[in-house]
């Protein structure tokens, strides 16, 4: 098993991070450990005490993935090396491949998914409009959206709406 200690000068929540090789340490794997948060037990020789004052990221290659180093123990002789998953960084190739409809990022924004932290207003534009003949044994509804930007002449829409005639809308 092969564990390499770094020192991470990122964010957690970036993908691709800024690290420094602090040590690479060659074992095996003599105890369980989790796959998401392992405990590794290293001897004092491998580790002093200026790494384990500088690690906080780390690599697995059995494992395939990245850590971060959640705390570090020193256990007689041994350095207990507690860690959690990376997601982020263990899966950056397959999380940049994915095709997917994003909500929020820091760039674009998409007005046709609900979002609380983006406000939009929806004004209604309603013009009746009348029609030239009448409509006998059905009735219709048009709805138009977009076109043009002017301003509607909604002075005579009250009247068209009080008045009965079968062909107005």
């Amino acid at each position: 098993m092969e564990l390499i200690l770094y020192t991470n000068e990122s964010a957690d929540n970036v993908v691709t991070k800024n690290i420094t090789t602090l040590v690479t340490i060659n074992g095996t794997l003599r105890e369980q450990c989790s796959i998401i948060d392992p405990v590794i037990t290293v001897s004092d020789s491998v580790v002093n005490n200026s790494i384990a004052a500088s690690c906080n990221y780390a690599k697995i290659a059995q494992f395939g993935r990245y850590y971060f180093v959640t705390n570090i123990v020193s256990v007689g002789k041994f350095w207990e090396i507690h860690m959690h998953c990376d997601v982020l960084s263990s899966f950056q190739t397959q999380l940049k491949d994915l095709e997917a409809v994003v909500g929020r990022n820091e760039k674009e924004f998409n007005l046709y998914l609900q979002d609380g932290y983006f406000k939009t207003y929806q004004n209604p534009y309603i013009e009746i409009k009348q029609f030239p003949s009448a409509f006998t044994d059905m009735a219709y509804v048009l709805s138009v959206a977009g076109g043009s930007s002017t301003t509607p002449d909604t002075s005579n829409a009250d009247a068209l709406a009080d008045n009965n005639e079968s062909d107005n809308i």
